[in-house]
């Protein structure tokens, strides 16, 4: 029974040591388990034929049969050859007088044709069917030897205690090969639990990295949190903004990072407002929306509260968008809205004003000729605020002409001297100075002369009426990239974050005199040039616009119009 059992210690042992899990139609594959098997019964036919030497029945049933059929079973007829051949050449070392009897049993030759019959639906039956089929093949190479023996004319005659002990022998015989099918089956159940999980581990991981790429490509911003606050896991974009308080913070050591103990003197302010709300939501386990307005964009912050199953706080995750550019397309669309409403405004009043404004200064003009001299201030700043009036006019139709303007290629440098001269002018009545500072090989543009001249002296204008005397006006261009930049800085009072986001809209003024549309005609002139304006303002230090121009647009432009 040992000997048979032997195979189990070094099948097992072998097979637990080794990462091969294969199972091919849930039988063993001849690369997976069956070289194993094959040599562990081998041994075992080996081990079993050294100990029938000490055999003390002639009736006994040989355990190296029970090795066989265990074997074959597993591996399969046309490898079960293998153990058979072996057999037959055990027998013929151990047995000095062979007989044909004796090489028909002895080496289970005689039952090997049934052995493959049945191991062809062996492999697709239960557990209990397999040891019925293995205890009846022992059953039947028992009684075949106990045949075979009785029929042999030396045989020894049987006594109480040779069917004593040959009742032993078979019968341990049947545990030994129970033993085997049962154990054989337990390590094959073991090593297939071990091939689902190793599967489904390799899934998860999978999944998981497939979820942090998904993380990170996503221009959502996301961070989890365990119930202690500390941070899971963190995409890219909520490592950029983590980054701004904490430069040298990497993916790998900000997972673990103690996101709700940061203090407000570590942090930005934005940060720490998310921090608060954090804190919050785990505190009263709710979710919390907000849209948070910082100084470098806007983000709207949604905070959830996890749970375990049975209901139990596992942290929150953080997700926020950034609605910077969003709310940047709102305030366009209304600033579009804004001056489609001057358009119609202008368009429906232009003409029935200027022809009564007209006829109304032709007779001040007239009355003016019949009136003493001592009247003709009054006259003039009567005329003076028509003429204002008209000009206001005009800026109205300048602002809601949306036709295409007549463009041709040339260079930004010779726009801004022929105007260099009005400008120094203007800025000598002021007792202010002008600088100008020419980039490097800036290219040509393709823009309308007279447009380009009215959005420089707007800007040029409005910088020289926001300082006081000998300030400073600079004007400078240079390339970055593709783009032309051209920028008009002042040395004024600056402009409020608050104001800033208002500078553009049609009728909105600081000037106690201004009408509003001076920056809106010039957003409209940049925008007719397919470029744009952006504004940089210290309060109380400077202010800068910066003018882009992008002459890509117009070359595609120009080469499809071409074609």
């Amino acid at each position: 029974m040992l000997s048979v059992g032997s195979a189990i210690f070094f099948f097992m042992g072998v097979i637990e040591r080794s990462g091969y899990d294969s199972l091919h139609n849930g039988r063993l594959a001849w690369r997976g388990y069956s070289p194993v098997i094959v040599v562990s019964f081998a041994i075992s036919i080996m081990i079993c034929w050294f100990f029938s030497m000490y055999s003390a029945s002639p009736y006994a049933l040989h355990m190296g049969v029970v090795s066989l059929i265990v074997g074959v079973m597993y591996i399969g007829p046309l490898r079960g050859i293998v153990l058979l051949g072996l057999g037959i050449a055990m027998y013929f070392i151990f047995n000095n007088h062979w007989s044909w009897n004796g090489l028909l049993i002895d080496t289970g030759l005689l039952l090997f044709p049934f052995i493959c019959l049945i191991s062809l639906r062996f492999r697709i039956a239960t557990l209990k069917v397999k040891r019925s089929f293995v205890a009846s093949l022992i059953l039947l190479s028992a009684v075949l030897s106990m045949i075979i023996s009785l029929l042999n004319q030396n045989a020894v005659p049987m006594s109480t205690e040779l069917w004593i002990m040959v009742v032993m022998i078979v019968l341990a015989a049947l545990a030994a090969g129970d033993y085997c099918v049962q154990a054989i089956e337990r390590i094959i159940e073991k090593k297939e639990i071990d091939r689902q999980m190793l599967r489904l581990s390799n899934k998860f991981i999978t999944e998981a990295e497939k979820l942090r790429q998904i993380m990170n490509v996503s221009p959502m911003i996301i961070t989890s949190l365990d119930e202690h606050g500390r941070i899971t896991s963190i995409n890219a974009s909520a490592l950029q903004l983590m980054k701004r308080s904490f430069p040298d913070m990497t993916a790998e050591s900000a997972i673990g990072f103690h996101f709700t103990g940061l203090q407000k003197e570590d942090i930005t302010p934005g940060l720490h407002e998310v921090v608060t709300l954090t804190k919050a939501a785990q505190a009263g386990q709710e979710t919390i929306n907000k849209l948070l307005r910082l100084g470098y964009g806007s983000f709207y912050v949604n905070i959830v509260p996890l749970r375990t199953f049975s209901e139990e706080p596992s942290g929150v995750v953080i997700l926020s968008q950034d609605t910077t550019e969003l709310e940047r397309l709102r305030n366009e669309l209304d600033h579009v809205e804004q001056l489609s409403l001057v358009g119609k405004m202008a368009a429906s009043i232009t003409h029935e004003i200027r022809n009564p404004m007209a006829v109304v200064r032709g007779f001040l003009q007239l009355m003016q000729e019949k009136s003493p001299p001592s009247l003709d201030h009054y006259y003039v700043i009567v005329m003076d605020e028509l003429d204002r009036a008209n000009s206001i006019i005009n800026d109205f139709l300048s602002l809601a002409q949306n036709r295409v303007v007549e463009k041709q290629w040339i260079h930004l440098h010779s726009i801004i001297e022929e105007l260099l001269p009005l400008l120094w002018a203007d800025a000598n009545l002021r007792g202010q100075s002008i600088v100008f500072v020419p980039g490097k090989d800036l290219p040509e543009l393709n823009l309308n002369s007279k447009e380009i001249k009215q959005l420089i002296l707007n800007l040029a204008r409005n910088g020289m009426e926001s300082m006081d005397d000998k300030g400073e006006l600079k004007i400078e261009t240079y390339c970055h990239g593709n783009e032309v930049t051209m920028s008009i800085q002042d040395i004024g009072p600056g402009i409020s974050p608050d104001k800033l986001e208002k500078l553009f809209e049609p009728f909105y003024t600081t000037k106690s005199k201004g009408t509003g549309l001076g920056l809106s005609l010039c957003l409209s002139i940049v925008e007719r040039h397919h470029g744009r304006i952006q504004v940089e303002s210290e309060e109380g230090v400077k202010t800068t616009f910066n003018v882009i121009f992008d002459p890509s647009h117009d070359q595609v432009n120009s080469t499809e119009n071409k074609d």
